[in-house]
């Protein structure tokens, strides 16, 4: 199971690379854009750092602590985002995200070590709550931004959640 793991994680982190050097040498965005329009990179790094402090403890922990920004970046991004163009590179990144979850999670309800999942959710809300709300801030603030950078406007969103 720890060999599925790997893989999985090593896909996300080539992927992170490939979105990154997209963002920042094709797009030539700036740090803080690369962060909020590409808030999925941080989200992997942040899982992967995870992933290997659990493979090196065993502590199932830290696994949890970024299951909120793979959910909400990721599996959320699979519904949001266009499913053409050069997002389905993004979409198969959300894929791979919305993966690595369904791992930590098959794998807390293998162990029954919810009292770790649920220290690590907390954990990751008092951490990340803050990053998403910055980011969806920005994001709202500098809609031409983003139609520039990513192809899609604040209204295609809103209409995918009926706001």
């Amino acid at each position: 199971m720890t060999l599925i793991g790997i893989a999985l994680a090593a896909v996300l982190l080539l992927l992170t690379i490939n979105g990154t050097y997209y963002f920042l040498a094709i797009a030539k965005v700036s740090f803080l854009e690369w962060l909020v329009f590409n808030a999925c990179a941080p989200s992997n790094i942040t899982y992967i750092l995870c992933f290997i402090i659990f493979l090196l403890t065993g502590d199932r922990t830290v696994l949890h602590i970024a299951i909120l920004p793979l959910f909400f970046f990721g599996g959320l991004g699979l519904y949001l985002f266009p499913w053409t163009g050069h997002n389905i590179y993004a979409q198969i990144s959300h894929i791979f995200m919305t993966l690595n979850i369904v791992w930590v999670l098959y794998g807390t309800f293998g162990t029954g070590n919810y009292k770790a999942a649920a220290i690590g959710l907390l954990l990751g809300i008092l951490i990340f709550a803050p990053f998403i709300t910055f980011q969806q801030t920005y994001v709202g603030s500098h809609p031409e931004a983003l139609k520039k950078v990513l192809g899609v406007s604040t209204e295609d969103f809103q209409k995918k959640l009926n706001m």
